[in-house]
C-alpha cells in the first residue's frame, strides 16, 4: 500500500509518521498485534494485522439502512481502510457529551445498536467493545458481531426456555449486568450500560509481583479495573444509565419495528453485505488465555522446557478430549500459546469451517451457517417477541438497581377490567414447548440478577402458579393448568432426586411442590401419576439433608418443611408409609426447634417476623401440636416455648406497642413486618392457643394496619395488596376492604406497565394480585401464607 492511499482515504495531507506504539493489544498469529501510529498532524490511526471487511460492510449496511428508511446514521463505526491481511482504522477517542440532549441521544443510539446486535445474534458486546464519543456509541472490534451458534438438540421445555434467554437481548452484553462471585460476595459491572462507578474484579487473579528481582512470585489480588469506554461522560463526570432506560427502549423499539415491517428488504441488505464474510469464532474466554500466558512466564517454568511443556498441557483440563472437536481445538490452542500468542480462530458467515489466524483449517461444525441464523432470527420477529425483549431490558435495569423507583405512568388508562388485563398478560408471556408451559422470571440480589425459566418453587415459581391458576374459575387459565403441571413434573424429574439445601424449602424448593400436590389432591386435581410414591420418594431422598439443615425459618427452612409434613399427614392418611416417614421427620424437626429455643430463648435473634423470624416457627409448631396427645410432653414443651416467647415480647413493648423488627424490614408487611405477625397471632387465637391477650392484640394491630398510610409497594409479600388480603381474612370479606384491594391492584398494574417485566408468581408477581381480587383467590393466598 502506498502512503498516498492512506492520505486519500483519511483526508490527510503530507502525512509523516512521528511515533509507533507497538503491542496495543494481544498478539495473535505468530506475534502480530495492533499498533497505534502517531502522525505529524497530531492525529492517530490504528494498524490492525487482519482483514476488517466486516467493519467496512457494517458501515455500508448502516448507511443503506439509514437511507432506505429515512433515518440519520444508525450505526457508528471508525472509518476503516481494509486490505486482504491488514487494515488501517480511524483512532476514535472517548469524548464527553456537550449537552444533556447529547446524553439522551447517546442512549437512544445505543438502544438502536442493541436492536441491531440482537438481530445479528451478537454476544458479549460488553463495555470494552463500545466507545462513547459525544452522542455516538462507536462500535469497535467487531470480529464477533456475526456470532456462530453451535447446533444443540433441544428435547425438553426447560432447555427450550433457556434457549429463549440465550437468544434474547440479555446475551448481547450491552444491558446492565454484573459479574458476581458468590464466594467473595463481590460484583463488578460488565455491561456497556452501567452506573459509571469505579470497578474492582470480584475474583482474585494471578499477578506477578517483585518483577526484576530474585523474589519474583505470583500473588492473588483483586485487580482494579478501568472505566469502560462505553460509559457516558458529561461535564467532567461519568453519567449513570439509570435515568435513561426509556431512551434505550425508544431506540430499540424504533429499529425493531422497522425490521419487523420490512423483513424482506432487510434480509436482502444483510445478504448483500455479509454473505461469505470472515468473522471471529469464540471458542474460549480470552481472559483464560491471558492468565495462562502470564503465569507461563514464571522462572520455574522457563528453566526447563519439559516443565513448560507440561504446563501447556494443562489446557487439556479445559475441554473434553474425547470429543474430536475439542481435541482439535485444544491442540491448536496449545500450539498458539507456545508461540506466546493469544489463540484466535475464525469462520465464514456462510460456512461452518473453523480455522486459525494463519488460515489452517481445524474443523467443520454441523448446523446452520451464521447468515442463515440471522435470516431465521429476522423471520421470528413479532410483536410478542418485541414485548418479551422490552421486558428483559427492564429487568436488566431493575436487577442492577439502575432504575428510578416509584415512577408512574401519567394518564395511562386501564382500558379493560383489571382481572381480564392481568390474565391476558399472563397468557401472552407464557412459553410453551411440547405442551408444557412456564414463564421467565428474574432473581435479583445485591445488584446482581439472573434471568431464567421459572423453577418449581412456591414463592415465585410454577408451584405457586399452579395454586393460583387452580383457585380462579376462568376458562383461559384452566386451559393452561395441565401444561404448567407437566412442566413442573418434568423439571423436578430432571433433578433426579438431587435438591441442594437452597432448593428444599416450602417456599423456595421441592417441599413447596409437595404442598401443592397435597392441596390439589384435596381438590380432586391430579398432579402426578402416583402421588403416594412421589411424596414418599422425595421425603426419603431429602431426609438426611433435612436432618442436617440449620435454617429454621418458614420460607426456606425447617419451619416451612414442618408445615408441609403436617399437611402430608393430613392428606395422605391412607398411606401408612408416607404418614410414618412424614411423622418421624416432623418429630425430629420439632425436637430440634424446641432444643434451640430452650438454649437461646428465641429461634431467630432480633427477628420476630413471620417469613424469616420467630412467628413463622411459632405458627408451625402450634399447628404440629394439634396433632399431639393433649398430655404429651412434646405438646407441653411447644406450648411452653410459645407462651414464654409471647410473654417476653410483651414485657419489652413500650406504650406505643411498636414491635421491634429485623433491620431494614418494612413495618407494614407480611414477610418481615407486623402484618405477618398479626396473621400468626390470629391463627393462634382462632385455633384456641391458651392465651388471654391474643384477641385484644389482634384487634389493636388490625385497626392500626387499616388506619396507617399505605406502602409504596403493592405486592403480596411486602405490599398493600398482601396486607389487605390478610386483613380481609381476619375481619371477614367486606366491600370496603375489597375496594381498597382493587384500587391498590390497579396501582400495582400501573407500576408494572411502567416497568414491564417477567414477574408472574404469587408472592411478588401479577398472579398473586389477580388472586387477591377473587374471593377464592384470597382464600388460597391466606392458606398458602400460613401453609394450611
Amino acid at each position: 500500500m502506498n502512503l498516498s492511499d492512506i492520505e486519500k482515504y483519511f483526508g490527510f495531507e503530507n502525512l509523516k509518521l512521528s511515533n509507533i506504539k507497538f503491542s496495543a493489544g494481544d498478539t495473535h498469529s505468530n506475534g502480530k498485534s495492533v499498533c497505534i501510529l502517531e502522525l505529524n498532524n497530531k492525529r492517530k490511526i490504528v494498524y490492525k494485522p487482519r482483514n476488517m471487511s466486516v467493519d467496512v460492510n457494517l458501515d455500508l449496511f448502516s448507511k443503506e439502512f439509514a437511507s432506505q428508511f429515512s433515518l440519520p446514521n444508525v450505526l457508528f463505526l471508525p472509518r476503516t481502510l481494509s486490505k486482504s491481511s491488514y487494515s488501517f482504522v480511524e483512532f476514535v477517542e472517548v469524548k464527553e457529551c456537550n449537552s444533556r440532549h447529547d446524553v439522551e441521544m447517546y442512549y437512544e443510539n445505543i438502544g438502536m445498536l442493541l436492536a441491531f446486535l440482537h438481530i445479528f445474534g451478537a454476544k458479549d458486546y460488553h463495555g470494552e467493545n463500545i466507545l462513547s464519543c459525544e452522542s455516538y456509541p462507536y462500535l469497535i472490534d467487531n470480529e464477533t458481531i456475526l456470532h456462530f451458534s453451535e447446533k444443540e438438540s433441544i428435547d425438553s421445555s426447560i432447555q427450550r426456555m433457556y434457549d429463549v434467554v440465550t437468544d434474547s437481548v440479555y446475551s448481547v452484553g450491552i444491558l446492565p449486568m454484573t459479574l458476581y462471585s458468590v464466594n467473595n460476595d463481590k460484583g463488578m459491572e460488565i455491561g456497556a450500560l452501567n452506573s459509571g462507578e469505579k470497578r474492582e474484579s470480584p475474583y482474585q487473579t494471578h499477578q506477578l509481583t517483585n518483577i526484576g528481582t530474585d523474589e519474583i512470585r505470583i500473588e492473588k489480588v483483586f485487580k482494579e479495573i478501568e472505566d469502560f469506554p462505553s460509559t457516558v461522560r458529561y461535564m467532567g463526570k461519568t453519567v449513570s444509565c439509570k435515568e435513561y432506560r426509556e431512551n434505550v427502549l425508544y431506540g430499540f423499539e424504533l429499529i425493531y419495528r422497522i425490521i419487523l415491517k420490512n423483513r424482506n428488504k432487510v434480509q436482502k441488505m444483510i445478504m448483500k453485505y455479509f454473505e461469505n464474510c470472515e468473522t471471529r469464532y469464540i471458542y474460549r474466554n480470552t481472559n483464560i488465555y491471558i492468565q495462562f500466558l502470564e503465569t507461563s512466564h514464571h522462572p520455574d517454568l522457563l528453566r526447563n522446557k519439559y516443565d513448560f511443556e507440561m504446563y501447556m498441557l494443562r489446557m487439556l483440563e479445559y475441554g473434553n478430549v474425547d470429543n474430536e472437536f475439542d481435541k482439535s481445538m485444544i491442540k491448536d490452542e496449545i500450539n498458539q500459546l507456545k508461540k506466546g500468542d493469544v489463540p484466535i480462530f475464525y469462520t465464514s458467515s456462510s460456512s461452518n469451517e473453523i480455522y486459525n489466524g494463519l488460515h489452517s483449517r481445524i474443523y467443520s461444525l454441523e448446523g446452520d451457517s451464521i447468515i442463515k441464523n440471522v435470516s431465521k432470527r429476522i423471520c421470528s420477529l413479532s410483536e410478542e417477541n418485541l414485548l418479551r425483549q422490552q421486558r428483559i431490558i427492564n429487568m436488566a435495569f431493575m436487577g442492577s438497581e439502575l432504575f428510578i423507583k416509584n415512577k408512574k405512568l401519567k394518564g395511562r388508562n386501564l382500558l379493560k377490567k383489571l382481572s381480564s388485563n392481568i390474565i391476558e398478560r399472563i397468557l401472552s408471556a407464557k412459553l410453551e414447548f411440547n405442551d408444557e408451559i412456564s414463564w421467565l422470571n428474574m432473581l435479583a440480589m445485591n445488584k446482581n440478577y439472573e434471568i431464567s425459566p421459572m423453577d418449581y418453587n412456591l414463592y415465585g415459581g410454577t408451584s405457586g402458579m399452579i395454586l393460583g391458576i387452580s383457585s380462579i374459575q376462568d376458562d383461559r387459565l384452566e386451559s393452561i393448568l395441565r401444561g404448567v403441571i407437566d412442566y413442573t413434573n418434568n423439571y423436578i424429574e430432571s433433578c433426579q432426586g438431587n435438591f441442594p439445601l437452597s432448593k428444599l424449602g416450602a417456599f423456595t424448593g421441592i417441599y413447596g411442590y409437595l404442598y401443592v400436590t397435597c392441596v390439589l389432591r384435596q381438590k380432586g386435581i391430579k398432579t402426578v401419576d402416583n402421588s403416594e410414591e412421589f411424596i414418599y420418594n422425595i421425603l426419603l431422598s431429602t431426609y438426611n439433608d433435612v436432618r442436617k439443615f440449620d435454617n429454621l425459618d418458614i420460607i426456606g427452612g425447617l419451619a416451612g418443611i414442618l408445615a408441609v409434613l403436617v399437611k402430608i399427614e393430613e392428606v395422605m392418611v391412607h398411606s401408612s408409609k408416607v404418614v410414618q416417614l412424614a411423622h418421624v421427620m416432623s418429630e425430629e424437626i420439632v425436637e430440634k426447634l424446641i432444643e434451640v429455643y430452650k438454649k437461646q430463648g428465641y429461634w431467630m435473634e432480633n427477628d420476630p417476623g413471620y417469613a424469616h423470624g420467630n412467628y413463622g416457627v411459632i405458627t408451625q409448631l402450634f399447628k404440629y401440636s394439634k396433632l399431639c396427645n393433649e398430655e404429651s410432653i412434646e405438646k407441653n414443651n411447644i406450648i411452653f416455648c410459645i407462651q414464654d416467647y409471647l410473654n417476653k415480647e410483651r414485657s419489652q413493648l413500650k406504650t406505643d406497642k411498636i414491635v421491634p423488627l429485623r433491620k431494614n424490614a418494612k413495618y407494614y408487611s407480611w414477610c418481615n413486618g407486623i402484618v405477618g405477625i398479626v396473621q400468626a397471632k390470629h391463627y393462634l387465637m382462632v385455633n384456641e392457643f391458651p392465651d388471654q391477650y391474643l384477641e385484644e392484640e389482634v384487634r389493636y394491630y388490625v385497626t392500626e394496619i387499616l388506619n396507617q398510610r399505605l406502602n409504596i409497594e403493592n405486592s403480596i409479600c411486602h405490599g398493600n395488596v398482601g396486607n389487605l388480603t390478610i386483613m380481609s381474612s381476619i375481619m371477614g370479606d367486606n366491600s370496603e376492604i375489597n375496594k381498597k384491594i382493587l384500587s391498590e391492584s390497579e396501582l400495582y398494574l400501573l407500576d408494572k406497565l411502567t416497568y414491564d417485566c417477567d414477574d408472574w408468581g404469587i408472592l411478588t408477581g401479577e398472579l398473586g394480585i389477580l388472586m387477591a381480587n377473587y374471593e377464592t383467590g384470597r382464600a388460597m393466598l391466606n392458606n398458602v401464607l400460613l401453609l394450611n
